[in-house]
């Protein structure tokens, strides 16, 4: 991003303020983007807005349904990511991304336009705009109690909607920083770059391609399957799958894959794969 627009006010530069809601907690383990909302602000104004459930192409954690209450069942027929990427990425255009637990969101993110990628033209998508987290100016600079997004609101006297909605949160977590700002004013941290100084350092979506072995490239790139010898917690087994996509969670490298035994998505560790071979 231009460093002259990171010189600026928050007032004077194009704000993405962004929430997802997700299938559970780890996108490198496979989960997914269920819920995106996202409202551009430029002067403060709202100038642009996406918000949509997404079909994940998985089941829900029951973990995280009971947080969102996103079910299964709502996301039948609901676009893909794929679907809104083009709508959301023009939306992003030259903006700073704001988020609450910033590094959460950009996670997710960044998985979806490498899955989107893969899918379309095959090459790794970058997002290169940097983000604002509201959750760690919250931790540097304020003393809240708590600082969930719900109490924060609160404290500040920000009106609530439904909490663990995207478009919702994505509001509260604006007219939140619109309060950081102003308090942060005062103490000569006026600029984007002083912000992001201000949180630790910019924060950006994590780009990732895999060192995939030939036969599972090949595979992805045809749409084939794969006979797997893999070595899992029960020990050896073979396996026929679809793969998906690749990750990576915590600096181990997995395939996401369609298992057609277990009859629903599955993780393997590229370490532990043995062998594959088309099918």
């Amino acid at each position: 991003m231009d460093s002259q627009l990171l010189a600026k006010r928050p007032s004077e530069i194009p704000l993405v303020v962004l929430d997802t809601e997700t299938t559970g907690l780890f996108p490198g383990l496979g989960h997914r983007i269920v819920e995106i909302g996202a409202v551009r602000l430029e002067n403060w104004r709202e100038v642009g807005q996406v918000s949509s459930l997404i079909q994940p192409g998985r089941k829900m954690d029951p973990k995280a349904s009971s947080v969102n209450g996103i079910y299964n069942d709502d996301l039948v027929g609901q676009p893909t990511f794929g679907e809104v990427a083009d709508e959301l990425l023009a939306l992003l255009d030259s903006a700073v991304i704001v988020a609450h637990n910033a590094e959460f969101d950009a996670g997710f993110l960044g998985q979806e336009l490498l899955i989107h990628s893969l899918q379309t033209d095959g090459q790794a998508a970058t997002l290169p705009n940097p983000w604002l987290c509201t959750l760690l100016l919250a931790r540097q600079y304020f003393h809240f109690g708590r600082n969930n997004l719900s109490h924060i609101a609160r404290q500040l006297g920000v009106r609530m909607g439904q909490a663990h909605r995207a478009l919702s949160d994505v509001y509260m977590t604006a007219e939140i920083l619109k309060r950081m700002v102003r308090t942060l004013a005062q103490r000569r941290l006026e600029t984007v770059d002083d912000l992001l100084y201000a949180q630790g350092s910019p924060i950006y979506a994590p780009s990732f391609a895999a060192q995939l072995p030939n036969v599972i490239s090949e595979a992805l790139v045809n749409g084939r399957n794969l006979r797997l010898l893999y070595l899992g917690k029960s020990g050896e087994s073979n396996r026929v799958v679809t793969p998906l996509y690749p990750s990576q969670h915590r600096g181990v490298e997995y395939l996401i894959a369609y298992c057609h035994q277990a009859e629903d998505q599955r993780t393997f560790r590229l370490d532990r794969i043995f062998s594959a071979e088309l099918v």
